[in-house]
């Protein structure tokens, strides 16, 4: 694969990041609340500052709306940078980069808010690795002038640690088995509870491998072939299981985003893979 269409897949990754969460906030929620209705961070700030009960603060219809318009605001700029992914280039104006670095923080501080809204999870946070990474890489990549060797390394790492995480929760030993998984599995294939859960443990054990393998060089391709096919059929497992509930625009709808900024989760290992296919070629010609 040429260059030239390694970066274009780079660019996609973070598109397809930014447009899933994107729709997230414009149409569905976001953890938020989860920060702002912290009892025990904020109750002395907002009666102290604001001069209200904590309970007539979190039942306030005015101060709900206003969390919804802070979703909504952050959902703009998030399909804002969707756009920008897709147009930036090497010689862009520094705004236009920066604007997405903005949503690439704002992508890790999004993770930190999953990770608390499931008990502080350190796997829930590092799930979403591949998530705030993809637009912070491309931002990086313009800064060392286009020099896709250099992300070799770094796109392993949060590979790594996406798939890490994924295991961690599929072997539902450290933490426990979300059901959505389960469900997923019951959905898609026609098997019993524990024959899904025994799958779903293999499936596990399989990401940990993979990531072994990925950084060794000899099965460095294997490692990321496996993770790339995974990570896609992850992503497109979940619209697929909703819409065995019925095939409808609502289900379509409600389903679709969670695929959409999942997408990543196969693409960068498959830039990973052709970078390194780009360096071996590199080095023939010498």
């Amino acid at each position: 694969m040429k260059r030239s269409q390694i970066v274009w897949m780079l660019k996609l990754s973070a598109f397809f990041v930014f447009a899933g969460r994107a729709y997230e906030h414009l149409f569905w929620d976001a953890p938020y609340r989860s920060l702002l209705w912290d009892q025990n961070l904020l109750q002395k700030f907002v009666e102290g500052v604001f001069n209200v009960s904590w309970k007539e603060y979190v039942t306030s219809m005015k101060a709900d709306n206003i969390i919804q318009n802070i979703i909504k605001i952050n959902g703009v700029f998030y399909a804002i940078c969707a756009a920008l992914c897709l147009i930036v280039k090497q010689e862009s104006k520094r705004f236009s980069k920066q604007i997405i670095a903005v949503g690439g923080f704002l992508l890790l501080f999004l993770s930190i808010l999953l990770s608390k809204s499931k008990f502080y999870h350190l796997a829930m946070f590092l799930e979403h690795s591949i998530q705030f990474g993809a637009p912070l890489l491309l931002v990086y990549l313009f800064k060392i002038n286009g020099n896709l060797l250099k992300l070799i390394t770094p796109l392993k790492i949060i590979t790594a640690l996406t798939f890490v995480s994924h295991g961690l929760y599929a072997l539902g030993k450290l933490y426990p088995l979300p059901g959505n998984f389960v469900t997923m599995t019951l959905n898609i294939l026609p098997i019993t509870e524990n024959l899904a859960k025994e799958f779903l443990f293999i499936a596990g054990v399989l990401d940990f491998v993979a990531v072994v393998f990925i950084f060794i060089p000899r099965l460095q391709k294997i490692g990321l072939i496996y993770a790339a096919i995974w990570g896609l059929i992850t992503a497109f497992a979940r619209i697929t299981s909703g819409l065995t509930y019925d095939v409808s625009f609502s289900i379509f709808h409600q389903y679709l985003y969670t695929t959409i900024y999942r997408i990543p989760h196969g693409l960068s290992p498959l830039i990973t893979l052709f970078i390194i296919n780009l360096k071996e070629k590199k080095q023939e010609n010498y």
